[in-house]
Order: structure tokens, then C-alpha cells, then sequence
């Protein structure tokens, strides 16, 4: 058997993950590749958003994936309002159940964030860990929707987002384009940005430009906890 068919284990993966014991099932040797190995690094990432989050946030993942950060934030914040966005159905399907498995109420939006409102081309064959496609390559294809996060946010009644986290292949660029009312809201007040260095470059973009389009919207607290992961935080908004 393939080790990534689908065949999922019978028992939850239980771990701990910065103090917050969470449980994941996982339908894919697949997904189970995406699981951190490196707990500590994890610990580190969500120490840090502890410590400027609380229960009055309303917290935005999108590129959710199998929802190992909603469910972390879920579990530690219980009354915290959590959108996810995950357009990629068999990851999608995950993500719910493991919402579920955790006990928290999430919205989950089947869409994908960029630029502009339409559909989208995922390429199954470039498959990440988690299940979730490259987008704009030839090869096997699925179509999912594409919407703007300004868009979604004044026209389906979703809440505006204090702190968002994006970890979404090199499309960060295209949120950041997408959502300008957004991000340039004073109560949209920290962003977590995982940056993709090759994907970026094929959409004509880099870090410098995602870094200078956060400036632009009031974000002038920049620093990467990781090597491509950026916090963005408005300095003057805090808990």
C-alpha cells in the first residue's frame, strides 16, 4: 500500500503542544508526516502567541490543514472565536474531524485566500505533508473557490480578525493584496506569516514585499521567530 493512501489509525495521536494536551486523527501516512516532530518548536511558536492572545480574539488560520493551530489555540482559549480556511476537501476533512475530536467550535471555510474572488488550481501531484496543493502548475488539478479576505468579511457576515496566522505556499502575498481593509484595521492587531521563499519568487514576489506590505497597513513590529516565520504586530494593540 502506498504510505499515502488513506487508512486511518483506530486511536488518536495524543501529544502536548506548548502546555496543551491536543488529540489528532489522522486518515494518511500522509498527514501523519505532518505532525511536529520537533515539539519544542511548536512550544516556542505558541508560548509567544499566548502571551499576546486572550479570549476576547477572534483568530484567523488560514491554510488550517489538518488544524494543529486551531486546536492548540481551541483548547487553550476555549471561548475564543476561530475561523479556519482549508480549500482542500480530503484535508478539510481532517481538519473538521479533528476539530471535533478537541471539542471546539470553529467555522471552517471551504475556500482559498488570495487576490481576487473566483476558483483556483490546485496541483494534487505537488501535495505537501498535509495534504494541501501547489497552486498554478500543470499536472493532476483540482478546482476549489478563491475569495479575498476583505470580501468574505463584508459579505458573508464573518467576523473581523484580531490575530491571524497564513500558512498558504507562497499565496501570502495574494492575502496580503486581497485584504487591505483587513489588515489595515486597527483591531486586526498581529499576524503570524509563514513566508515561502521559491513559491513567492514564481509569483513575481519575495519576504521584501510581503514585509513592506505589512508596514503599509500599520504592522511596524516585524521579526522572524523562525527563519520563515514572520510576527507582524501593531505596536500600541496588545492584549
Amino acid at each position: 500500500m502506498d504510505q499515502n493512501e488513506e487508512h486511518p489509525s483506530d486511536e488518536p495521536v495524543q501529544t502536548t503542544i506548548g502546555g496543551v494536551d491536543v488529540r489528532f486523527r489522522v486518515a494518511s501516512e500522509r498527514e501523519r508526516q505532518f505532525l511536529p516532530d520537533d515539539v519544542e518548536i511548536y512550544d516556542e511558536i505558541f508560548e509567544g502567541m499566548f502571551f499576546e492572545m486572550n479570549e476576547n480574539d477572534v483568530f484567523f488560520d488560514i491554510g488550517a490543514h489538518i488544524g494543529i493551530n486551531s486546536c492548540v489555540i481551541g483548547r487553550r482559549y476555549p471561548e475564543i472565536d476561530i475561523v479556519c480556511f482549508e480549500p482542500h476537501p480530503r484535508t478539510r476533512e481532517s481538519l473538521e474531524a479533528n476539530l471535533e475530536l478537541n471539542g471546539i467550535e470553529a467555522l471552517v471555510m471551504d475556500c482559498a485566500i488570495s487576490n481576487s474572488d473566483g476558483t483556483i488550481a490546485f496541483d494534487t501531484q505537488r501535495d505537501t505533508p498535509g495534504g494541501m496543493g501547489e497552486v498554478r502548475h500543470s499536472g493532476q488539478r483540482i478546482e476549489t473557490p478563491v475569495r479575498t479576505l476583505d470580501s468574505i468579511i463584508k459579505e458573508d457576515g464573518v467576523p473581523s480578525p484580531t490575530v491571524l496566522m497564513s500558512d498558504i505556499e507562497g499565496e501570502e502575498i495574494d492575502l496580503l493584496r486581497g485584504g487591505s481593509t483587513t489588515f489595515s484595521s486597527p483591531t486586526t492587531r498581529l499576524a503570524y506569516i509563514v513566508t515561502h521563499d521559491q513559491p513567492l519568487e514564481r509569483l513575481g514576489s519575495s519576504k521584501q514585499e510581503v514585509e513592506d506590505l505589512l508596514g503599509s497597513y500599520g504592522f511596524d513590529e516585524l521579526e522572524y521567530i523562525r527563519d520563515n516565520f514572520l510576527k507582524a504586530k501593531k505596536s500600541g494593540r496588545s492584549e
